[in-house]
């Protein structure tokens, strides 16, 4: 069979998915897979199209399936042990940093908390060096995808199995956090979402807000007087999250800002 006949089966499926498994099994790119139309597949390459078809049919992400999601640019390990990046979170990492330059604000040790797949972390030290970081998650399955990401990409990040800020040693000039944040009865879930990805890392008790609670009642014990705190937030929990900051560091100054979306995304402290 060819690479054409294979292509012009399961017309319900979308003909990208269909070119990125093809690629993937064939390891060609776009280009490749376009001037070999013609070209005859292996029997064993024609099953494992059809085995990643039928799991695409079965409503799993294409990057479960591939192994692979794109942040910033980058390659990196997926599967169903964490979630599957997402833009939104570029955003966080790119506007911490450029508040760091803006604000003069000096950060050479940083602490993630719930680093899952380990993209924040990693991606912060490929554009900065210098920075000394360490990234905890309470899942030690999360923490072995990390690792073979910061592997991949070749940098040193301390990974630690903690759960929030609990037995954190040190002090840090930089805290960042993607954590859990839908409701626990988050209806406009999508089904995709809520069949495949870890339930750990998606929802959150008190209406979402139990990890920024946790985070700020106890970040004075790991940072530094001076430092910054970067989080990416629900869309509807800016509001209660600022109460929070107030209530913690009343003299901090708060910055918010929004996604692409125009919801709001995310939220900055800066403690001078």
């Amino acid at each position: 069979m060819t690479i054409k006949q294979l292509k012009s089966k399961h017309q319900e499926i979308k003909p990208f998915y269909k070119n990125e498994i093809l690629k993937d099994i064939l390891n060609i790119d776009q280009k490749e897979l376009i001037l070999n139309d013609n070209k005859n597949i292996l029997k064993q390459q024609i099953e494992e199209y059809e085995t990643k078809i039928n799991r695409l049919k079965q409503n799993e992400p294409i990057q479960y399936i591939l192994g692979k999601a794109y942040f910033l640019n980058k390659e990196y390990y997926v599967d169903k042990k964490v979630l599957i990046p997402r833009p939104e979170t570029e955003y966080l990492v790119i506007e911490t940093l450029n508040l760091i330059k803006e604000y003069n604000i000096p950060i050479k040790k940083v602490l993630e908390i719930g680093t899952g797949s380990g993209i924040i972390a990693i991606s912060l030290k490929q554009l900065n060096k210098d920075l000394i970081i360490t990234a905890t998650d309470i899942s030690k399955d999360a923490l072995e995808v990390a690792k073979i990401n910061a592997t991949k990409h070749n940098v040193d990040i301390n990974f630690e199995q903690k759960d929030i800020l609990n037995d954190i040693k040190g002090k840090y000039d930089l805290l960042i956090s993607n954590p859990p944040y839908l409701k626990i009865d988050s209806k406009n879930i999508e089904k995709q979402v809520l069949e495949n990805e870890p339930h750990i890392a998606l929802f959150a008790k008190d209406n979402g807000l139990y990890y920024y609670q946790e985070i700020l009642n106890n970040s004075k014990q790991v940072l530094n007087k001076q430092n910054l705190i970067s989080f990416e937030i629900g869309e509807e929990e800016q509001e209660e999250i600022i109460k929070i900051v107030k209530n913690v560091y009343p003299n901090s100054k708060i910055i918010t800002k929004k996604d692409l979306n125009n919801f709001d995304r995310y939220l900055f402290i800066i403690n001078e």
